[in-house]
């Protein structure tokens, strides 16, 4: 006679379970009861379970109104615990102390006659000499001259240059790079920035260092390959879900591309916090003067960095945090390395001494007043009192203010004001 097998006893995923009592009412053998315990993760009291009657008839897992509340036990008859990644697997064995840095190297640069070159060749310039061996990116125009540069030259330097399938893969992979401590950079553009946005939440959040070089174009949607400056609200105030904020450095010139680029890593490394370069397809594309550094950078090694030996074993680089206070408390340390970068590096002080004497003020952006917005919003935070009235001259779609626009707006307002 063939014997038959055992019926799987249910199995409670805690953290599931809302403890409405349908399982418990359910059971003809009385294995189950009300809880008194409050579970921390869930705010909830899941059921207690005494499986000692049990016959496996399988009622309470039908009860169960949570896909995932009751399950069948595992054949290896194993207890699953959801555990916070910073408690799992327990200390690493092996270490006596903790990791040191190793600082940055600077390295001297023989004298150089100037270049002639484009904005995205530039920061792409400026990146290698602050110590970049590692791009990762998907190619989209305007920005796609940065990373073929790239490509030209990081194998030469024992660097390392991959083309993700996508924007998604690009800053997954960052992740995994900044993860290691090492420095690296993507070209994009708005577009490929928006499929970026969640990635760099997690950046943000896992407290890692990474340059985005965005070089906007028109939209919304596919739009065209023209300049337009539309992506100031996604890099001030839209980087992917909850508390994000980065440091966002506007260049106005090739000379900048390079200059900031290279600024970009020093603030991305200095915070653990990614960096954005935030230039349109104008300034991509338009060649000019760029004078080289006197020294070029060395990278060294934080000690925060998950290296893979033996020093650095017991780092962690995630941004789950399962329990609310745990998240609260990390979300109160954001905010105030946030409050530091905005003390010590705001860049656009000269606006506030003109401010409050000036009769009008004439904001020219290529977008539909997104930049207005940021002046406006920085304004009222700073209390900065003025009496001007603020105008605009906008283009959008690719299309950028001409300077005999430009002039003559501000030619009318003026005599308009007399």
């Amino acid at each position: 006679m063939t014997e038959l097998a055992e019926r799987p006893k249910p199995f409670l995923f805690p953290e599931f379970c809302k403890g409405c009592g349908r399982c418990i009412d359910s059971c003809p053998k009385h294995c189950l009861s009300s809880g008194a315990g409050i579970n921390p993760e869930t705010g909830l009291v899941p059921i207690v379970m005494d499986l000692e009657r049990c016959n496996g008839c399988g009622l309470c897992m039908s009860a169960c109104p949570e896909p995932y509340g009751l399950a069948a036990t595992p054949a290896y008859d194993a207890e699953f615990e959801l555990q916070d990644p910073a408690m799992l697997f327990g200390r690493r064995p092996g270490r006596t102390e903790p990791a040191t840095s190793i600082p940055d190297a600077p390295l001297d640069l023989p004298r150089a006659t100037p270049l002639v070159v484009k904005g995205t060749y530039a920061s792409a310039i400026g990146a290698l000499l602050a110590g970049c061996r590692h791009f990762f990116g998907y190619p989209i125009t305007p920005s796609t001259e940065g990373a073929e540069l790239m490509a030209k030259i990081l194998p030469k330097l024992d660097g390392v240059f991959l083309q993700a399938v996508s924007e998604t893969a690009t800053v997954n992979m960052m992740y995994g790079c900044a993860g290691a401590g090492l420095r690296c950079l993507t070209f994009t553009s708005s577009p490929g920035f928006s499929l970026m946005l969640e990635g760099i939440s997690y950046m943000i959040g896992a407290e890692l260092p990474a340059v985005f070089v965005n070089v906007m174009r028109g939209g919304p949607g596919l739009g065209n390959i023209g300049p337009e400056q539309a992506d100031i609200k996604l890099a001030c105030r839209g980087l992917g879900h909850g508390n994000t904020q980065a440091i966002v450095l506007a260049p106005a010139t090739p000379q900048e591309m390079l200059d900031l680029t290279m600024l970009a890593f020093d603030l991305a490394f200095a915070y653990r916090n990614p960096v954005i370069l935030l230039g349109d397809g104008y300034l991509g594309q338009m060649t000019g003067r760029v004078d080289l550094p006197k020294t070029a950078l060395c990278p060294g090694l934080p000690a925060w960095s998950v290296w893979g030996d033996a020093a650095h074993r017991d780092n962690l680089i995630c941004s789950i945090m399962l329990l609310e206070t745990d998240l609260e408390a990390h979300n109160t340390h954001l905010n105030e390395k946030y409050r530091s970068i905005a003390a010590k590096e705001q860049r656009a002080d000269r606006f506030r001494a003109v401010a409050g004497r000036a009769g009008r003020i004439v904001v020219v952006e290529a977008s539909a007043g997104q930049l207005e917005d940021e002046m406006r919003l920085a304004m009222s935070k700073d209390e900065t009192q003025t009496a001007a009235t603020i105008d605009a001259v906008r283009r959008m779609g690719g299309v950028l203010p001409g300077q005999r626009e430009i002039v003559d707006r501000v030619v009318a307002l003026a005599g308009a004001r007399s």
